[in-house]
Parts: structure tokens; sequence; C-alpha cells
């Protein structure tokens, strides 16, 4: 009777030291040949040979299966004779896989591809804890398709998808629990508005016109008065700045104008020039600390 429950446990531990010795094995990549006994019995064009269970008594359940395409080609993922997503998909994630072995099969949207079967286990070959195993469609040289492995990572709880992937719970009314990730609304910044026409100065019809109506005055101050009238609604260059400051009788009228104008001459940089209109130094030194206060 000892010796049979001796023998009995051999047998059972001996699939999981095949697994844990491929995960050492010669191909350095840590997964072995094919992730159980079902992966490579099938030669990616829909023809099988001999087969494992499907029901494994060992590891844990709960993993999730990721395929996607390469290039972007729409497929059905059934599990078990199930079909997990109801419209095709180029990206599809099952959690919660029920099984530790579960029979796989792609069927293309094309109607043209050959389908793709294959049994896989889902156990990290040496804990034997659940795992994420995703898997990629690619074609080969010939344009047949190939399921091939992608990555095996520890199991994510609360997994965030990636853009465009269909995400479902195996077992749940077969529907999925989202589709992610929707592309947020692009925010566009509006143009800056172009920037405002440059000043023009008076043509030399409505200059001549507002000189004549600045010298039809008596007095300075209404002089003055007219020639600022002028310069709120109009731009001059230096030389016409010149010509109104000799409108006016007193130094004291031509600084205040000149002043006055500064701001609304287009050729400002050689204001300089106004300078000759004054007689005296001060005057001059007076219009000049102006305008370097005011560039």
């Amino acid at each position: 009777m000892k010796r049979s429950k001796l023998l009995l446990l051999l047998m059972m531990a001996l699939p999981l030291m095949s697994i844990a010795q491929e995960k050492r094995g010669k191909n350095g990549n840590g997964y072995g040949n094919g992730y159980g006994n079902g992966y490579g019995n099938y030669d990616g064009r829909g023809h099988s040979g001999q087969r494992s269970s499907t029901v494994q008594p060992v590891g844990q359940v709960g993993s999730a299966l990721s395929v996607s395409s390469d290039n972007g080609e729409r497929f059905f993922l059934i599990l078990n004779g199930i079909k997990q997503n109801v419209y095709p998909q180029s990206r599809v994630r099952v959690e919660d896989l029920p099984m530790v072995q579960n029979d796989v099969q792609i069927i293309f949207d094309d109607n043209r591809t050959p389908a793709i079967m294959r049994t896989i286990t889902f156990m990290d070959p040496v804990d034997g804890n659940a795992v994420n195993l995703s898997l990629k469609l690619t074609r080969d040289r010939n344009g047949y398709a190939r399921l091939v492995f992608n990555r095996m990572s520890n199991i994510e709880r609360d997994y965030r998808g990636e853009q465009g992937e269909y995400i479902m719970h195996y077992g749940r009314d077969n529907a999925p629990t989202q589709v992610v990730v929707t592309t947020p609304p692009v925010q566009v910044t509006p143009a800056p508005p172009p920037p405002p026409p440059a000043p023009m100065p008076m043509n030399s019809v409505a200059f001549s016109d507002a000189v004549k109506a600045i010298k039809s005055s008596s007095f300075d101050d209404t002089r003055l008065s007219t020639a600022k009238t002028i310069a709120n609604n109009n731009y001059f260059t230096v030389d016409q700045v010149i010509t109104i400051c000799k409108c006016f009788s007193f130094s004291d009228t031509k600084l205040d104008f000149a002043k006055y104008a500064f701001r609304r001459t287009v050729d400002n940089n050689s204001y300089y020039r106004v300078n000759s209109v004054f007689s005296f130094d001060s005057e001059k030194t007076a219009l000049n600390d102006f305008v370097n206060a005011n560039r």
C-alpha cells in the first residue's frame, strides 16, 4: 500500500520536473520549448498532432492571455470552444482563465487564412503560479499565419490595457468589461492673431491740409491744441514733426508738441533731428531726456 502511494506521487511530480528542466535547459529564454505539452503540437496552419489533456490538475488558475496581430489583422479568439470576442478584433485579452491548459483557436476575419489551433499551458513552469502570456500573430516568408510567443510575466491585477485592446473576463456573459483606451480629445491651440499692420504716416495731401489748419489760428495755444488733435488720429514722420514745430512761435510750445508727437512718429529712431527747431541747448537736452526715458 505504501509503495502504491509513493508511485502515484512520483507520477504526479514528473510533469512539473519536466517543465522545470525545460526552464533551465539549452534555450536560455527561461521558458523552454512550448509552454507545456500541447504548445508545440501544431504547425501554425491548423494541422495537429497528438494533443495533451485540456484539464491540468496542478498549478493555479486565473491566468491571462493576450493575442495581438502585428499587421492589424482582425480575428476571433476561441478558448475551449467558446468564442470570446463577438466582433473581430486585432488585439484581444482574456483574463481569469479557468484552467491551466486551454484550447486556443484563432479564426481570421478574412475567411481565407487557415485557422490556428493550439493547446497552451498557462503556468509558470517552476513555481506553478498564474501567468500573463502574450502571443503575436505574424506571417512567415511564405505568407502563412503563425501564432508565436511574445512574452510571459507574472499576472497583473487591475491591468490597464493598451489603446484599441479588447478586454474581457472568461465566462462572464462573453462580453467585454471595457474597450480601452479611448483617445483623449486633441486640444487645438488657436493660432495667434496676426500682428497689426504697421502705422502709416499722413500722406502729403492730408498733411498739407493739417498744416493749413494749424496755421489758421493766431495764438500758439490754439495751434498746439489743433496739432495735438491731429496727432491723436494720425501718424507722422520726423520731417512732418519738424514742419509742425516750425508753425509755433515759442520754444515752450515747440517742445510741448515735440514730446507729444514722439509716440505718433513712425521713424522716431531718428527723433534727434527734431532738435534742429530749438535754439538753446537746454531745450534740446530736455527733448533728449524725454526721448531716452520713453523708448
